[in-house]
Order: structure tokens, then C-alpha cells, then sequence
């Protein structure tokens, strides 16, 4: 009996090799959620530009989380064989140049062009912090540094959107893309010089293509990475959903300004920030598995009261928003264990694991972006029943797949 993914092997871990700097992989996944964002209230004032629809702007959402999902299956391997440090400079390097084509692009088929590269870029920002952790440290130790990540980078959302809010009400939409073109080449000047790397030659995993394509497809066989992979993908569905039809529903449907809107997209970051706290002060006295129990619950939660609000008293910024916050802090629950818990699975393939895992997160958020698009217009009730559903299939998947408990891995 053997598995493309064997245990953990102790000699692999070097204690020499020091944590990564929080602050630097932490600016990482900031900067990528930070250019997912900052335009969210320019949305209608882009497609009176571009002489487009504002669906056509919505999917320019789609496109950056598409792109980042199929290139965080590329990241993670490259990263576990050529080193973390290598590709994140690379990675960086495409997202700055995607960032500059954002900002003169005159038309919306080079502003998508734009976002698929920023995508492409943002995928290693994504994928190889959590990767960098698990190298240097152990497992509830990881997930505490985890939450600490999240934790940090939950400000992001909260800020971002009222930003761009009042970016766009000074200087205009491309004033947003300005702002993220100029981060995106500081972050990659400190990388280049504070960056260090956290995957030796020694446990990098050196064989070919067939190889890892053989590590995904165990990893999609294995109980204890999808029993956590899953409930962390029907959470992406429900934030990206709610993150691009909030700016249609509250700015275009109820009129809410671009400088005031940031205020009610504020509400999942500021949940996600109380539930990453949660984490953190618990992750050593809570099992994991039910935190993230306790995660899905608040999922459904947050989706019934936003539709039971909207049924009972109609379309209201503030009690489509609030709603959020409970879902905010079911996600900061979710996120930070179930990442842990299955980059774990898969103590030989850490980069290939967090790669799976993210592009299923970014992928199901690129799914989530695009249907929103087809429910109702100004339906706050249907995206309140929509994020009701998917804490309910996360939390049945959770039990059916054994709630963590039993991971196996394939056998042949």
C-alpha cells in the first residue's frame, strides 16, 4: 500500500530555518485584496466611462479571481521545488505590470486584459504566505500565526472600500489604479531586499509534472484536505457575491454615495476581524473542528436575517450590510483552522496544497461574482437566501466528509 502523499517526516523540518516576518507576508494578501477592492465604488462611474454596462465591470471581478485561481495551481508547485522567494518576486513582478495596464487602459477589453494579469500575479500573494508559515512553523503554532494574518489583513477590507470611495469622489477611478500600482512596486523593492527564503533545497519537492499532477489528484482524494477545503470555497461564494453586488445594490438600486459606501462594505472585514481574534485567543484551548462548526452556523445565520430584514422591511442599506458582520466573523472562524488544517494533510507538498486550496477558494469567489449577476435585480432577499445556502452545504459537507477527523489518504 502507498500514497503520492506520505506522512509528515520529521528530519524535513529544518528548526533553523527562522518564521518569516509577519508584516512582509502579511502586505501580500493585503495588496491583493486591497486591488480587488479599492474600485468597487468606482463600478458605475467605469462602465459611464467605457460606455458599458455595469455588468461588464462586475466581470472584471470574475476575470482577477479566475486568473488567480488557475495560477495558484501553478504557484504552489513552482514554489515547491524552486523555492518560495523566487516565485514571489515573480509573481510580484506580473502583478505590478498588470497594475500599470489597469491605469491607462482605454477601453474595457484592456482593462480585463489588465485584471487577468493582476490575477495571475496576485495568486502567488495569495498561496505562498500560508506556505512560508507552515514551512517554518508547527501546526497550532501555525494556525495561530495564521490568525495573526488574517487578523492584520482583515483591516484591508474595512479601509479599502471607503478609499476608493473617496478617491473616486477627488481624482476618479484611475486614481485607484494609481494607488495600487505604486504599492505593488514598494512591496516588490522590500521583498527583493527583506524576503528571505523558507523552503531549503533539501525538502524541496524536486520531481516532474506527472508528479504533482498525480499530488493534485490525491489531495482531491484525500478526506482531511477537501473536509476543509470545502467549507472555506462555499464561504467564497457567499463574500464575493456579496462583495460585487453590494456596489450595484447599494450605489446604483438605493443611491447610497460612492464616499458613504465604504462605511456598509466595511461590515464582513470588521466581522472577519472579531472572528480571527476569536481564533487566535482560542486556536490553543478550542479544537479546530469546532471552531469551524461554529463558522458555518454563523454563515447561515447572517444569510437568513439578511433575507428575513429584507422580506419584513424592504431594501435598506444598513440591514443588508450589518447581516454581514455575523458572517464576517463566521468567516475569520472558518479561514484560519480550515487553511491549517488542510495544507497538513499534505506534509510534502505544503505549496501544492495551499495552491489547491486557494484556487478553490478564488475559484468558487470567481463563480460567486458571476452569479449574482443573475438573481433578481435589487433582491437583497435572494443574496441573503443565496449566502444562507452556502453555509448549509458547507456545514453538510463538513459532517458527511467526517468533520476532520478521519483523514485518509489514497491508496493504491
Amino acid at each position: 500500500m502507498s500514497s503520492v502523499i506520505g506522512p509528515a517526516d520529521p528530519a524535513l523540518r529544518d528548526p533553523t530555518i527562522p518564521a518569516p516576518a509577519l508584516w512582509l507576508v502579511a502586505a501580500m494578501p493585503a495588496l491583493s485584496i486591497f486591488a480587488s477592492l479599492i474600485y468597487m465604488p468606482s463600478i458605475e462611474a467605469m462602465a459611464t466611462d467605457f460606455a458599458v454596462g455595469t455588468t461588464a465591470i462586475q466581470h472584471t471581478v470574475t476575470i482577477y479571481l479566475a486568473s488567480l485561481a488557475g495560477c495558484a495551481l501553478v504557484v504552489g508547485p513552482l514554489s515547491d521545488r524552486y523555492g518560495r522567494r523566487r516565485i514571489s518576486m515573480l509573481a510580484m513582478t506580473i502583478f505590478t505590470i498588470g497594475s500599470l495596464i489597469a491605469l491607462v487602459s482605454d477601453g474595457i477589453g484592456w482593462l480585463m486584459a489588465a485584471r487577468f494579469l493582476q490575477g495571475m500575479g496576485a495568486a502567488g500573494g495569495i498561496v505562498l504566505p500560508r506556505s512560508m508559515v507552515r514551512d517554518a512553523l508547527h501546526d497550532r503554532h501555525a494556525a495561530r500565526a495564521s490568525a495573526t494574518i488574517a487578523m492584520s489583513i482583515s483591516v484591508v477590507p474595512m479601509v479599502t472600500p471607503l478609499i476608493g470611495g473617496y478617491i473616486q469622489d477627488i481624482a476618479g477611478w484611475r486614481a485607484n489604479f494609481a494607488i495600487v500600482a505604486v504599492l505593488a512596486l514598494v512591496l516588490w523593492i522590500v521583498a527583493w531586499r527583506r524576503l528571505h527564503e523558507t523552503l531549503p533545497p533539501a525538502r524541496r519537492f524536486i520531481e516532474g509534472a506527472r508528479a504533482m499532477m498525480l499530488g493534485y489528484v490525491s489531495l482531491f482524494a484525500n478526506r482531511q484536505f477537501m473536509v476543509h477545503a470545502l467549507p472555506i470555497a462555499f464561504g467564497a461564494v457567499a463574500i464575493f457575491s456579496y462583495q460585487t453586488e453590494a456596489p450595484v445594490l447599494l450605489i446604483a438600486d438605493l443611491k447610497v454615495p460612492p464616499t458613504e459606501y465604504g462605511y456598509y462594505a466595511a461590515m464582513p472585514a470588521m466581522g472577519f476581524f472579531l472572528g480571527t481574534s476569536m481564533t487566535r485567543r482560542f486556536a490553543l484551548s478550542i479544537s479546530r473542528s469546532r471552531l469551524i462548526e461554529i463558522g458555518c452556523a454563523l454563515y447561515i445565520a447572517a444569510g437568513l436575517t439578511m433575507a428575513l430584514l429584507a422580506v419584513v422591511f424592504g431594501p435598506n442599506p444598513w440591514l443588508i450590510a450589518l447581516p454581514m458582520v455575523v458572517f464576517g466573523a463566521g468567516n475569520g472562524l472558518v479561514m484560519p483552522n480550515a487553511n491549517i488544517g488542510g495544507i497538513s494533510a499534505a506534509p510534502l507538498l505544503v505549496g501544492c496544497a495551499s495552491a489547491l486550496s486557494s484556487c478553490m477558494r478564488m475559484g468558487s469567489g470567481s463563480l460567486g461574482s458571476s452569479l449574482v449577476t443573475y438573481l433578481p435585480a435589487g433582491s437583497a432577499a435572494s443574496l441573503g437566501l443565496l449566502i444562507a445556502a452556502t453555509g448549509l452545504a458547507a456545514l453538510l459537507c463538513w459532517f458527511m466528509l467526517g468533520r476532520g477527523e478521519k483523514g485518509i489518504l489514497v491508496e493504491d
